[in-house]
């Protein structure tokens, strides 16, 4: 008798407390419903919150929408109640969930993608050539994204399945895709017909003594199916000056570049020039089908020489001199420099005390504008960390090339602020400057420029006073084709001064490097300073990139 005493002794507890505490026992909560995402919390407080991953769910509280997520219900009133979280595009998620008096249940779930299955069962179209001879590898987006097989996993709704392969027609096919659903979809692609379409230019117009990629074109186009062809050039006059093979064609875009030379590799004239792609399908037998043919004009321009220049203080020239010379249309170089050693404005002019860097651009939007910006930031090492920043616009009013003459002239404007009104290490002034560039072209290599300006600046690098100080720079640049190098100086009179003399004068060397075939250009450069009977010297490197 004993050993049946206890369990029978429990049996009658356990149902005394349902009789005596149904409430609390139903309070209780089973999340049996919950996935790894979700999480659920019970605070002190009152009432339901409702939070879903993504938010703005609508929240069904006992079928009554109450609101989105996240839904605070503060006044709900103890009990169970059944929650329905629904999201266009989810996968709805239902479940009961109990509010005690004094706590809040605060039940965040993450809401599945809703997605259905479907297979593309793809294939040629009765009477099209075999496969060896006209191989179908399709390639499958469904709205725009790539999927790599024809079984596919999709969202529900309705969806743009796109089919392409090389030398058939595009199949393209709307479906409903429904949720946790299976579907087949059968697609048959006929063989497309041989044509060339979607001819276009890199440039238009270009330089073939420029560097690299500057002094090409490229010609693109699309070809329907596998084939061969040529590319041809013809002159001003009409004849063939180069003539190269193409294909075979194993795609449908296509492109062949032209360096502006003949078929000896000697630099052509300027003038406009004809070229044609000329194509024809199959493996271009003897007496191949009707292909198709394309042509477009380009002009070579001599003029449009494309040559990086430095861009760090807001105006594109030598180091702290700037120039007449803009880039062509549509062109534009970027370009980052770090300089060392006791660069202006370092503390007392002692050497290793801060690392200036810089970032600038400088893009040509039309014909003889051009648009410039550029960043300073002289972080000290034991110290503060001034920047400047600099915006500006030069217009070329004489080319030197376009006019066979020696002499180049520009005007320009430049704003910047740096804080304070004194030059940054890379030849940025606070204020607002007007400048002048002027360069004497002595043969095809060597140039002088001159450049007088005049800024106007004040205490903090403001322009509060009326009377500009006189700038004059000047420098001496040697460009070749891969390679410039450059000589500048500049120096500032301050007529509020007591007496101007002697100036505040910064000097600069620079050597560039733009190797092909790339668009990258390295920089090298040092400079010396003198300020306030302050002496300095430092040294740099940059990089960038012009096309």
């Amino acid at each position: 008798m004993g050993r049946f005493f206890i369990p029978v002794f429990l049996s009658f507890v356990l149902a005394a407390l349902c009789l005596l505490f149904p409430p609390l026992l139903a309070a209780q909560n089973s999340f049996d419903w919950a996935l790894p995402g979700d999480k659920i919390e019970e605070t002190g407080g009152r009432g339901l919150v409702v939070r879903s991953v993504p938010s703005g769910a609508r929240v069904y509280i006992d079928g009554i929408e109450r609101g989105r997520t996240p839904l605070f219900l503060e006044n709900l009133r103890a009990g169970q109640y059944f929650v329905q979280v629904q999201k266009e595009g989810y996968s709805e998620r239902r479940f009961r969930v109990s509010v005690r008096t004094g706590s809040v249940m605060d039940v965040t779930v993450e809401l599945k993608e809703a997605l259905g299955r479907l297979l593309l069962k793809i294939q040629a179209a009765p009477g099209s050539p075999d496969g060896a001879s006209l191989p179908l590898v399709p390639r499958i987006s469904v709205d725009g994204r790539s999927y790599p097989s024809p079984a596919l996993e999709l969202p529900v709704g309705f969806r743009t399945i796109l089919v392409r392969a090389f030398g058939w027609e595009d199949a393209s096919v709307t479906t409903y895709v429904a949720e946790d659903t299976f579907g087949e979809l059968e697609l048959n692609l006929k063989p497309a017909a041989f044509k060339l379409s979607g001819a276009k230019l890199s440039r238009v117009r270009f330089s073939p003594a420029n560097a690299g990629s500057l002094g090409t074109t490229v010609f693109s186009f699309e070809v329907s199916v596998p084939g061969r062809g040529s590319f041809s050039v013809l002159d001003p006059e009409g004849s063939t000056v180069l003539v190269r093979s193409l294909g075979p064609f194993e795609t449908w875009s296509q492109s062949v570049s032209w360096d502006g030379r003949d078929r000896q590799g000697e630099i052509l004239g300027d003038g406009i020039y004809t070229l044609i792609v000329t194509a024809f399908p199959g493996p271009g037998d003897d007496t191949p089908p009707v292909g198709d043919t394309l042509a477009l004009n380009v002009e070579l321009d001599s003029t449009k020489a494309i040559h990086p220049l430095d861009l760090s203080s807001g105006k594109s020239g030598l180091l702290f001199a700037p120039l007449p010379a803009l880039l062509p249309a549509g062109s534009f170089q970027i370009e980052g420099s770090l300089l060392a050693g006791s660069p202006p404005g370092s503390d007392s002019g002692s050497a290793w005390t801060s690392l200036p860097f810089a970032a600038a651009f400088r893009f040509s939007p039309v014909e003889r504008l051009e648009v410039s910006g550029a960043l300073n930031v002289i972080p000290r090492i034991a110290g503060d960390t001034p920047a400047g920043i600099a915006g500006g616009v030069k217009w070329l009013a004489l080319n030197a090339r376009e006019n066979s003459a020696p002499l180049g002239a520009a005007a320009g404007a430049v704003v910047a602020w740096t804080g304070q009104t004194g030059l940054t290490p890379f030849g940025m002034a606070s204020g607002i400057e007007l400048f002048f560039p002027l360069d004497l072209k002595m043969g095809t290599i060597f140039s002088f420029t001159l450049t007088p300006a005049a800024l106007w600046t004040g205490d903090e690098g403001f322009p509060w006073g009326p009377v500009p100080r006189l700038l004059v720079s000047g420098g001496f640049m040697a460009q070749m084709t891969y390679v410039g190098a450059g000589l500048s100086i500049r120096s500032e009179y301050d007529f509020t001064r007591s007496s101007p003399w002697p100036p505040n004068i910064i000097a600069g060397a620079e050597i560039k490097i733009f190797p092909p075939p790339s668009s990258f250009v390295l920089s090298f450069m040092g400079g010396i300073w003198i300020r306030d009977n302050a002496l300095g010297g430092f040294g740099g490197i940059g990089i960038g990139m012009i096309y």
